[in-house]
């Protein structure tokens, strides 16, 4: 049986956080910093998302190459993107939003094409069969049934965006995210649980104004101008073009010695282990907690607390995750394993409430009206109904394990994500260009999987 003692003597170097007015006031300036880079990538990463998963979503001539192209820069790490966002303009937030517009733009143009997809068939092909265009039928079938979803994972993607600004942060991509790394490159433990818990209730806030953008649509036209003028802010100020060039020309060509490619087998099943199990943990957890955080499910002195500890659970990113379990239960993929489901449970749990609250409730009305308990309810109205969302928001989370795989990998829970870093560190940067590759054709994979299966399942449309 595993002794306390390594818990007990981590939560004693984390707690109690440092709450001197001081340090408060100076972590205000990255906190700042994190919000203005995240609403401006997402500002950014929406309208092109948006564009892009119409153009996906609905069938228009060369949707087949853009959403291969959605896939194909959803499937480069965050944090890789960061290091060429920071090698482009140079140290700063501005690299650091940047890198989160590209990542998220394409994140969010994937699957809001696979929503598109997912909508109610009956409906798009009473549409189609008037003559509509597919631009009409996208404008007045899918959006309108999608159009729920479709806030619900926006304003989801923008807390993604600022726990993601940790991870671009500790590249120099400014924010919160560098005040945190260096917290804990420096062993300033109390200080980087009062960034934390500062994260934790950033997220609380933003959630509570997704609900208010969720039941006022028109409350966008004030966020949208705010997040407008935070992308302006924070626009790069200068492009280094030559140093640029310079440091791309030495990724290339990739390239891999014997030693690394005899020990890809085992790099790649750990890779698999991380993002599989992490889901699958996850799974477990946010189901239940997905609808006992649902608000016309359960009553709100239940509702609200879940939904307060799935934001616990996901305002800690994966790889802050990873360096506390390292910690405790040492290096390897059990470490992996733990973070993505532990930040996955958050994610997907709030998710699926979402999903469950979006449901059509005529349904769930007649069937609690024969006097069905609650778990009878779930299983055959909530579950059922939310069903397509569900495989859809699921399915994304594996893919996106896949890739965090190679992210917690940098904190030494193994997998090719730590021979990456490695390269990395080492300046080995063909191959470094290498690993970038091989985990581009892992996620590639893994998403046209998800995306047969969908298809196979009838959730989806097959691409035309």
């Amino acid at each position: 049986m595993p002794s306390l003692a390594p818990l007990l003597n981590l939560l004693r170097q984390f707690f109690p956080p440092d709450l001197s007015l001081h340090y408060l006031r100076a972590a205000l300036m990255p906190l700042g910093q994190t919000l203005a880079m995240a609403a401006g990538g997402i500002f950014i990463a929406i309208i092109a998302g948006l564009f892009a998963g119409v153009w996906a979503g609905v069938g228009l001539p060369g949707q087949r190459a853009v959403y291969a192209a959605l896939a194909s820069i959803r499937s480069i790490p965050d944090l890789t993107l960061a290091i060429l966002c920071v090698v482009l303009v140079g140290i700063g937030p501005a690299a650091g939003m940047m890198a989160l517009a590209i990542f998220y733009g394409a994140a969010i143009g994937k699957i809001f094409a696979d929503l598109f997809h997912s909508a109610d068939r009956n409906t798009v092909d009473a549409l189609r069969a008037t003559g509509a265009t597919r631009l009409s039928v996208a404008w007045f079938g899918q959006l309108p049934l999608r159009a729920k979803d479709i806030l619900s994972y926006g304003t989801y993607e923008f807390e993604s965006a600022i726990r993601a600004s940790v991870i671009v942060g500790a590249v120099g991509g400014g924010g919160i995210g560098t005040e945190l790394v260096g917290s804990i490159n420096a062993l300033d433990f109390h200080r980087a649980t009062t960034l934390i818990l500062m994260l934790i209730a950033l997220i609380a806030v933003i959630d509570r104004l997704a609900r208010v953008v969720k039941q006022r649509p028109a409350s966008l036209l004030l966020v949208f101008p705010l997040t407008a003028v935070a992308a302006w802010h924070g626009r790069p100020e200068m492009v280094a073009f030559s140093h640029s060039i310079t440091a791309f020309s030495k990724m290339v060509p990739p390239d891999l010695p014997g030693d690394a490619i005899r020990q890809l087998p085992k790099l790649l099943l750990e890779t698999f282990e991380i993002a599989i199990g992490g889901t699958f943990f996850a799974i477990l957890g946010a189901l239940p907690l997905g609808l006992a955080a649902a608000r016309y499910f359960t009553p709100v002195w239940i509702s609200t607390p879940v939904r307060r500890i799935l934001e616990g659970f996901r305002a800690v990113p994966e790889i802050v995750w990873g360096l506390l379990l390292v910690s405790v239960i040492g290096t390897g993929p059990e470490a992996g394993v733990v973070a993505l489901a532990l930040h996955g449970t958050g994610s997907l749990g709030r998710l699926y409430a979402e999903s469950f609250e979006n449901i059509r409730t005529e349904p769930v009305h007649a069937i609690a009206a024969t006097g069905a308990r609650p778990l009878a309810i779930a299983g055959f109205a909530y579950i059922p109904l939310a069903l397509a969302p569900l495989v859809v928001h699921t399915l994304f989370r594996l893919e996106w394990n896949v890739r965090a795989a190679t992210i917690v990998g940098v904190i030494g829970a193994g997998g090719i994500g730590q021979a990456l870093f490695n390269a990395q560190q080492l300046f080995f940067y063909r191959q470094m260009t290498a690993y970038i590759l091989i985990t581009w054709l892992i996620v590639a994979a893994v998403d046209y999987a998800s995306g047969r299966f969908r298809t196979d399942l009838g959730l989806m449309e097959r691409y035309a």
